[in-house]
């Protein structure tokens, strides 16, 4: 059966819809008929891009019309200037045209012509004002006028197709993989444009134009955290749960959805305790609440190593994990999580039906530590890379409980910590208009609970109950080493200073077989040898506008990166040096950005072979660098 023929045989609702990307609605005719219409009618034609459930990724529009009539243009005006009394002060009334006949009425052709350009020029203007989110018609805060005007409800589904360009609105953009605590090399060093030969030397008199690009990142954060954006990721989030099948409002107009924390909070320790569950551990807000959990949990069973990083840090040895010793870890697993998703494109393309360049883009978002929602691809994704079995409790109307299982390791999925399987249990709190990232708390039944208490002290004092501890790291961090670093701390050097604190640097360890191994399998290169000429070209223009805004709309520095995109596109520079002058421009993390992208443009595959290899090499080198090395 063909896509087509697929779409045909599909029913689409709209309780089906997971994303709604654009709306267009335009008023494009007129009829009358005075032997039977009172008043004309005009035809409203209604265009939804939108993303669905059965079809995952793809993007599918629908569209239908409608006849209104003017009177009922006047109703739509009236109840918005009720709803919005300010922004409506800017748009103009459609116009009443009172005097164009004795009557008062005008039933000429050109007249209704006339008036249905008025009325298209009158809805357009309605639609460019974001503020009042008339299109967001799953948008828990948007009011329901327009929704009703278009007949939205009833229209949809009826005539289905698949976009054409897949890709016609995609929007890159390097701001969100930057960090702002990481100096780039190209401002803090003067003399690091050398570093890359040949390079234009009118481009080194710019160097303070980097240094401006890196104080206004945070000024143009702040100017894209309009009024309703909050809403709009909160509408985003809430779709995304209810792909889970979790017993959620169709329509988004609970009330449980404005909440406070406090009252969320104690609807999921009641639902935890109908379980047979009782919270053990509750992250700080704000933060990836999930990699906390799960970070804490690992250490666990890996106290040894946390009691060698207290005496090491000065963190008291007793009580549990603080927040300051998880922080360090969950970033390490943050940016694991990302590349360890990024290697595996290919597969999650095919296991969530998403497509190759929404899943990047989302991985990429993943790595930014202003991004705090972890959703239902990166908890199946964090479980397969730990090899976790998560039981997931949610605040649901119904309590629903899910088990998170790895996915099919069949050779392509290989986990990054060694110990075997780990069973734990996760409360998750759905988002509200206070926390739109949902947030996660880590349960354990009660009787477990109580059973731990009278052997913790024991458990923690035999080194042969610690998990994820080679023999090689059991010698360096015995009882007896545990021992001698709490008496004399001062006297241990740097390298068995960074030889103590293993437990989250063995995951990057490896990470990095895990990258040499997909390198040298045939899965690394399936997603650069499939190239599409309109992807190519909507990509194309996107990274060229990411580069353009983040050089500041400095002509210099693009006219470098074009130069030294046709050189290597003309195979005159090695992927290597090409990824070089990245890595200076626009700091490790745009780097590996803008090439993930760039595979999907290069039309010559072995370029884009030699590309990917060039960007794992570093970020494998860059990992190298940052784990401790491995001693007998």
């Amino acid at each position: 059966m063909s896509e087509q023929e697929e779409l045909d045989a599909a029913r689409v609702s709209v309780r089906d819809i997971t994303a709604i990307l654009r709306v267009a609605i335009s008023v494009d005719s007129f009829q009358y008929d005075a032997s039977i219409m009172e008043q004309p009618e005009f035809l409203i034609s209604t265009l939804v891009v939108f993303q669905c459930q059965q079809f995952g990724g793809k993007q599918l529009q629908t569209q239908w019309r409608i006849f209104r009539t003017f009177d009922e243009f006047q109703g739509l005006d009236t109840q918005l200037r009720a709803t919005f009394p300010l922004l409506m002060a800017n748009i103009k009334p459609p116009r009443v045209h009172r005097r164009r006949t004795f009557f008062r009425v005008s039933k000429r052709k050109s007249f209704l012509a006339r008036r249905c350009n008025e009325l298209n020029e009158y809805l357009q203007r309605l639609l460019a004002t974001s503020t009042m989110r008339l299109s967001r018609f799953l948008d828990p805060r948007a009011p329901l006028v327009l929704r009703c005007f278009c007949n939205f409800d009833a229209g949809f589904g009826r005539v289905l197709a698949f976009q054409t360009n897949q890709y016609e609105s995609c929007v890159l953009c390097l701001d969100h993989v930057a960090d702002d605590t990481i100096e780039r090399k190209s401002v803090a060093d003067r003399h690091a444009l050398s570093q890359v030969a040949d390079v234009d030397a009118s481009v080194k008199s710019q160097e303070w134009e980097l240094q401006q690009q890196q104080m206004l990142r945070e000024q143009w954060r702040t100017e894209r955290l309009r009024s309703g954006s909050r809403y709009d990721a909160l509408e985003a989030n809430l779709l995304d749960d209810r792909a889970r099948n979790l017993t959620m409002c169709l329509k988004f107009e609970c009330s449980c959805q404005y909440s406070s924390f406090h009252m969320t909070h104690n609807k999921m320790s009641r639902i935890l305790q109908q379980h047979g569950y009782h919270q053990v551990y509750r992250p700080l807000e704000g933060g990836a609440t999930a990699l906390y959990c799960v970070l804490y949990r690992l250490q666990q069973f890996n106290d040894l190593d946390k009691r060698l990083h207290d005496a090491l840090t000065g963190f008291p040895e007793k009580g549990d994990t603080t927040h300051e010793q998880l922080t360090r870890g969950v970033e390490i697993l943050r940016h694991a999580l990302a590349n360890y998703g990024l290697l595996h494109t290919h597969a999650l393309e095919v296991e969530f039906r998403m497509n190759a360049v929404d899943l990047k883009k989302k991985l990429h978002e993943f790595k930014s530590r202003h991004q705090h929602r972890v959703g239902a691809m990166e908890l199946v994704l964090l479980a397969t890379m730990l090899d976790l079995s998560i039981e997931l409790i949610t605040n649901d109307h119904d309590g629903t409980t899910q088990r998170i299982e790895p996915l099919s390791q069949d050779g392509m999925w290989t986990p990054i910590r060694l110990g075997g399987r780990i069973h734990l249990t996760l409360g998750y709190i759905l988002p509200t208009i206070f926390n739109v990232n949902g947030f996660y708390l880590l349960a354990e039944p009660v009787a477990e609970r109580s059973r731990a208490v009278g052997t913790v002290t024991d458990e923690r004092s035999r080194p042969s109950s610690v998990v994820n501890l080679s023999d090689n790291e059991s010698i360096v961090t015995g009882a007896a080493i545990s021992e001698s670093i709490v008496a004399a701390p001062a006297m241990l050097d740097l390298e068995t200073r960074r030889r103590m604190w293993l437990g989250v640097e063995e995951m990057d360890r490896c990470l990095i077989e895990v990258i040499d191994a997909q390198m040298r399998s045939d899965l690394a290169w399936i997603g650069a040898r499939f190239f599409d000429h309109d992807v190519a070209e909507t990509l194309n223009k996107a990274i060229l506008d990411a580069v353009w805004d983040d050089c500041q709309h400095n002509p210099n520095l693009f006219h470098l990166f074009q130069k030294q995109a046709r050189q290597f596109g003309k195979s005159r520079t090695s992927a290597h040096f090409f990824f070089q002058y990245l890595e200076v421009a626009f700091g490790m993390e745009g780097a590996a950005y803008l090439v993930d992208f760039l595979l999907h443009v290069l039309p010559e595959e072995e370029l884009r072979k030699q590309l990917l290899r060039a960007r794992w090499f570093r970020v494998r080198r860059h990992l190298t660098k940052r784990v401790a090395p491995m001693h007998a």
